[in-house]
């Protein structure tokens, strides 16, 4: 039995990371359809210098083995940044309820290792149930509806798929905007590992990266 990652490993890459929040790509051209995006483009490739998340995303996945699931794909920025690092053993379930994917090439949709399902509710506690194994998950990012109400459900349902020793990621951890209340599951969750990455990762609202 080999765990996911421990905590000195996981210390490790986001230490690098820290150093230097830019994705190293394995196959440049998947991001071809975002370099002639502006807006997004910034973001991917962290040109503002505060989206070092994707780079985090993509080193985690390179260092993962098994299944890793995104909840909330809009665009598809995360989807590339795992995608480039997916290990060939690994799968990436990612999932939303709006179908937009705008960057993401056939080369990834007919890859047997990705599940794009945009029809699948992250609350949808019998659909879950019917497409993952209890304590399957090695990675998993939450980032759909910003809201202490959404992100706690979806921890309570997704929990009991989650490996011992998966990673848990969560964006939008700080309180910078009325109604964005996910900076109050941060601070309630018992972890015996919690980072704050925020400085480097996503400084205007909040990163966070959990271990058991």
């Amino acid at each position: 039995f080999k765990l996911c990652m421990n905590n000195t490993e996981l210390e490790k890459i986001i230490s690098d990371t820290q150093n230097n929040p830019y994705i190293n790509w394995n196959n440049s051209s998947l991001a071809d359809l975002c370099r002639s995006d502006r807006e997004f483009s910034v973001y991917l490739f962290n040109k503002d210098g505060n989206h070092g998340y994707f780079s985090l995303l993509h080193n985690l996945s390179s260092n993962t083995e098994g299944i890793i699931v995104e909840l909330g794909n809009r665009e598809g920025l995360g989807i590339l940044s795992i995608y480039d690092a997916l290990q060939p053993k690994s799968e990436l379930y990612t999932l939303d309820i709006v179908d937009d994917v705008r960057f993401i090439k056939d080369e990834i949709k007919n890859d047997p290792r990705v599940h794009i399902l945009n029809d699948f509710n992250s609350l949808d506690v019998d659909r879950i149930g019917k497409t993952f194994d209890k304590k399957s998950i090695s990675m998993i990012f939450l980032d759909t509806i910003h809201t202490y109400e959404q992100v706690t459900q979806e921890f309570k349902l997704w929990e009991p798929y989650m490996k011992d020793d998966c990673v848990m990621l969560i964006d939008d951890i700080r309180d910078y905007m009325t109604g964005r209340t996910k900076w109050r599951f941060h601070t309630e969750l018992d972890y015996n590992y919690k980072y704050d990455v925020t400085e480097w990762a996503h400084n205007d609202t909040g990163f966070g990266v959990y271990l058991k």
